[in-house]
């Protein structure tokens, strides 16, 4: 960091990034030579056959260009691996040789045209394994060529040019330029960040409803980064830092909010109702789950799940029509799906849709004759059109009467107007209370995105059903106000399991993720690629962060010359990685004094992992202890359904109560275990 400066433009690569690449393209390199070189001079005889001449030629040039090649990579290794993230002073001389590497591409793309002729042009009478050698080493030399072409494309900044002009009217201090560039910076930023919206979600690009949309997340994500000049990696790295920061840490790290906006209400004793039992959660997270259809089932039984689901297929359904089934597929694979989750029969579903498109979600509803309930379950995220409602992260009012300050996410209110639209015009519920015994409840259920927009719609439907309950299994954090979190206490239940990360994201959640890693690049004098490899080794084999670093960082100062150097770059980048700390910080110390923050709704039961690995504890906790996003291995596991499910059914099996109180004990032992 900062981006790298090549050919008069800002890159979204910096100069400590090679390390990696560059190994391993001097591995390969290697390898080549010492491949090529041996098999020539082993068969120095063996060039006598036709056109033998275009094959010698071909091991000449390219163990030349290989060599040549190989010292410029080690190099650009040996430099890249030099100085700390914020010392760049080492690396001040990276330019030429990546100068050389890219002009060094262009007689190579030629060697590599010409070689491809010579090796499949011709037929040869030689060994066979002198022909594919060469063969083989074109072959490897087209795929190096892509990779190289698709590693440039990866690392183009689209806004690189107004970078550069905007440093050059910092360091003419021309502050009017300055600020007609900052403006243009910030417009050309949001249609950077729309169109890689619209090119990820190219299927839905041209649907007439997504356009605000995706210039809304654009918007969204263009504010985020703005004034950070951090490219991918040192992200990647700031992650990797603030992770074994939180590990090294001691527990007040996660104490009840320090947000500068509290929410509304008194949440230190928690009581939940009679009805929120870990037996009754376990048991309509299955219908959760069917709502997912058969791309779920799979995925939970991979080997056998084609198997098990035939027996609930309806082949030919397009000609046997079922009543009350819509979008499925020709074999209603989705119905079978949540018939072998929820163990139903046909006549308990009362109506299943599949139909998908932005703010228009799956759901079916369905009969629980056990219990005596109506359940509406809703599906979560599993599309595109379902994770661009996700980040449609636009405020609507919610209208409770007697409740001030009420409002939640606007996509997944849409989402739930939708749903009661369609009960509604159809009169679905009636149908499904007339099939029913007298003093049947509706249960309202849902995952993720299926969890917020239950909740939203258990608000919408409870002035003509007072008595419905609602089980919101992982809901997004973002959901609603305080004072709209508090009301559906009465009957709303939200289940977090352990450290999943959805129920913590949020607009202040995402910026003080974003001050803390600033803090830690700042702190830190790692260099990068160690942070990296560290970082990886540690998710690939579970470790755990251990030990204070600090010391071995104190002992990495910089250089009176490095310091110079970094403070010359910053002065002409007009910012300071401490800069962007402080715009950053600001940033969060506004956001809770104009922002209202936003909760998962209802009651919410915390899902622990205790001590013992695999063994799990609940406690009854407070929105306020969710206001942290934590870097962990487990983060987007723990959100997983089938991992909701099965912590459940543990829990359920055991018959274990969750605690009603958090006393300060609990509370404790609450943020300890989240160390561990």
């Amino acid at each position: 960091m900062p981006g790298l400066v090549l050919f008069g433009r800002r890159w979204a690569i910096a100069s400590d990034d090679f390390v990696f690449p560059s190994f391993g393209e001097t591995i390969l390199r290697l390898s080549w030579l010492i491949v090529l070189i041996v098999f020539f001079a082993a068969h120095q005889n063996g060039f006598n056959c036709d056109n033998a001449q275009n094959l010698k030629s071909f091991y000449i040039g390219t163990i030349v260009l290989n060599s040549i090649g190989l010292i410029n990579i080690v190099v650009i290794l040996r430099i890249s691996m030099k100085g700390t993230i914020k010392d760049t002073w080492p690396r001040r001389f990276i330019c030429w040789p990546l100068y050389a590497k890219i002009f060094l591409l262009l007689p190579e793309a030629v060697w590599v045209c010409l070689s491809t002729y010579w090796a499949f042009g011709f037929s040869y009478t030689c060994l066979w394994s002198v022909v594919w050698t060469v063969r083989g080493t074109v072959i490897c030399s087209w795929v190096v060529g892509c990779l190289t072409f698709f590693g440039i494309l990866a690392s183009f900044d689209p806004l690189g040019s107004l970078a550069i002009s905007r440093r050059d009217s910092v360091s003419s201090e021309n502050q009017g330029a300055d600020e007609s560039l900052t403006m243009g910076s910030i417009i050309a930023a949001n249609e950077v960040w729309e169109n890689r919206c619209r090119v990820l979600c190219c299927c839905i690009a041209c649907n007439p409803d997504t356009q605000n949309a995706f210039t809304d997340v654009g918007k969204l994500v263009a504010e985020f980064f703005h004034e950070l000049d951090l490219v991918p990696t040192d992200l990647a790295a700031g992650i990797m830092l603030v992770y074994e920061k939180q590990a090294n840490m001691d527990s007040q790290l996660y104490s009840v909010s320090t947000s500068p906006n509290p929410p509304l209400g008194d949440y230190s004793q928690c009581q939940p109702k009679s009805w929120m039992t870990i037996f009754n959660m376990s048991h309509y997270m299955k219908f959760a789950m069917g709502s997912y259809g058969w791309p779920f089932y799979l995925y939970q039984n991979i080997l056998t799940g084609a198997c098990r689901l035939c027996s609930s297929y309806r082949c030919c359904s397009c000609m046997r029509k079922a009543n009350g089934i819509f979008k499925d597929n020709i074999c209603q694979c989705n119905t079978a799906a949540i018939k072998k989750l929820t163990h139903l029969h046909e006549n308990d579903l009362i109506y299943v849709t599949f139909h998908n498109q932005f703010k228009q979600v799956p759901f079916y509803v369905a009969l629980d004759r056990p219990k005596n309930t109506v359940v509406i379950s809703i599906r979560g995220t599993l599309s595109l059109k379902d994770a661009l409602a996700d980040l449609s992260a636009r405020g609507a009012t919610l209208d409770i009467p007697g409740v001030e300050n009420s409002y939640c996410h606007a996509a997944m209110l849409d989402c739930a107007n939708y749903i009661k639209s369609k009960l509604e015009s159809l009169n679905i519920l009636e149908a499904a209370f007339g099939q029913l015994r007298e003093g049947a409840a509706l249960v309202l259920v849902g995952h993720s995105l299926g969890a917020g927009v239950a909740a939203i719609l258990s608000v919408l439907l409870r002035p003509q059903y007072p008595d419905l309950i609602c089980f919101s299994f992982s809901p997004p954090g973002g959901l609603m106000s305080a004072s709209a979190s508090k009301y559906t206490r009465e009957f709303v239940c939200s289940v977090v399991v352990d450290k999943d990360i959805v129920p913590r994201l949020g607009m202040y959640t995402l910026t003080d993720l974003k001050v803390k890693i600033l803090q830690a690049l700042c702190e830190t004098n790692k260099p990068k690629y160690r942070i990296l490899a560290t970082g990886c080794l540690r998710l690939l084999c579970c470790l755990t962060p251990s030990g204070d670093s600090r010391a071995e960082e104190r002992n990495n100062v910089l250089s009176r010359a490095g310091a110079r150097y970094t403070e010359e770059r910053s002065l002409l980048q007009g910012q300071t990685l401490q800069d962007a700390l402080r715009v950053a910080e600001h940033q969060l110390q506004e956001m809770g004094k104009t922002e209202w923050p936003l909760h998962p709704a209802g009651q919410i039961l915390h899902i622990r992992e205790t001590s013992r690995k695999h063994e799990y504890d609940a406690v009854w906790s407070r929105p306020e202890c969710f206001d942290k996003i934590i870097i962990s291995k487990k983060m987007v596991t723990d959100h997983m359904p089938n991992t909701v499910s099965r912590v459940l059914d543990e829990l359920a099996d055991r018959q274990y109560v969750p605690l009603t109180q958090l006393t300060s004990a609990h509370l404790q032992a609450s943020q300890e275990h989240l160390l561990t």
